[in-house]
């Protein structure tokens, strides 16, 4: 087995999968970090790989004899969902000596495999494979093999779903009506974070892992307002403008951001969870949840992410009028036809305002 960490650029929780691989797909990674892709681009392939060699683990499956049935059978077996263990690291108090310590745990939770869910694990795998057979540790790619021998998927494009104004509006209020029942006598560090963040994804349409990557001087003063440096997808930086609620809301949430018993390696981190340590993306999603339930949004809005409140922004965006072209420069998209889905979304609005009047005239 590989030494430990695999490398110093990458988080414990994803080392700790890497090493487990076979040594030429350590390879694979170590030219990934060689290509300077972003540490949640190795995370997700670390991740989508880890299904992978599970399943073949069990299955008593080597590298080379793997072919196009045994991922016919790997993504049969996942097409609902399936079940994923994550290493966690947590703090520990001795009871009797009052000494903090670490230690890792193994916790385990059920994802469904989304319709993105499969292509990106398709894509993870066509990545290595295509890897492997130019470095000569395989003769032929079983995913080519795969891909020809299966029926594609109909491409059905859904429209996104997203808040209107109003219910964006009863989010934001829900976090004081949450922690006001939580019978505090003071409002607390996280929770003026919490709407910090949710004026950040309704007012800039960050993505989650942009957000949980901001470091505090990603916040850049310009006179009475700021700016915030996002690093997106394939490391492509962009600069937005904060507007005043943002900018307030963060302020605010920068006064009281704890500064004690921070450890070093998370000290530049601007949001941090409970335990003062760098926010996840899945920290971020439960405290979202909290709201969404307590702001009791209807049904089609029962199950708003934080991606979904990046709809949310470009859907107000589009409605209030703007460019698509600064609506894609605001998302980071790197293609027009991404930020198009969401001139799908205005036409259907448009068309269900035109059916309500049905019957009126």
């Amino acid at each position: 087995m590989s030494r430990f960490p695999f490398s110093r650029r990458l988080p414990a929780n994803v080392n700790r999968i890497i090493i487990r691989f076979p040594e030429d797909v350590q390879e694979f990674f170590l030219e990934m970090i060689s290509a300077e892709r972003s540490q949640q681009t190795i995370a997700n392939y670390a991740y989508d790989f880890s299904l992978f060699f599970d399943f073949l683990e069990k299955e008593g499956i080597d590298l080379e004899e793997i072919t196009s049935r045994t991922l016919r059978r790997f993504f049969r077996r996942i097409e609902i969902g399936y079940e994923r263990t994550v290493r966690v690291k947590v703090k520990r108090t001795d009871p009797a000596t009052g000494e903090v310590c670490e230690d890792w745990v193994e916790r385990k939770h059920f994802r469904e495999n989304t319709r993105a869910g499969k292509e990106r694990k398709r894509s993870s795998l066509r990545s290595l494979f295509r890897y492997l057979v130019k470095n000569g540790v395989l003769e032929k790619d079983p995913m080519e093999e795969y891909a020809d021998a299966t029926l594609k998927a109909r491409n059905r494009k859904k429209v996104p779903v997203f808040l209107t104004r109003e219910e964006a509006l009863r989010l934001v209020k829900a976090v004081e009506a949450y922690h006001r029942k939580q019978k505090r006598r003071k409002c607390t560090w996280y929770e003026v974070r919490d709407r910090a963040i949710l004026l950040l994804f309704l007012n800039t349409g960050i993505r989650v892992s942009e957000l949980v990557g901001l470091n505090q001087n990603s916040i850049q003063p310009d006179r009475d307002t700021a700016r915030v440096v996002v690093m997106g997808k394939g490391d492509k930086e962009r600069m937005l403008k904060l507007n005043q609620t943002a900018y307030e809301a963060l302020r605010e949430y920068m006064k009281l951001r704890p500064t004690e018993n921070v450890p070093p390696d998370h000290q530049d981190a601007l949001f941090l969870n409970k335990n003062r340590t760098r926010m996840s993306r899945k920290g971020v999603s439960d405290a979202l949840k909290k709201y969404v339930q307590e702001a009791n949004l209807p049904p089609k809005a029962a199950t708003i992410s934080p991606h979904k409140l990046r709809h949310t922004l470009a859907t107000l965006l589009l409605s209030n009028g703007e460019n698509l072209r600064v609506v894609q420069e605001i998302l980071g998209h790197s293609s027009i036809q991404t930020t198009q889905i969401y001139t799908h979304v205005i036409d259907s609005e448009r068309d269900k305002a035109l059916d309500r009047l049905d019957g009126m005239l």
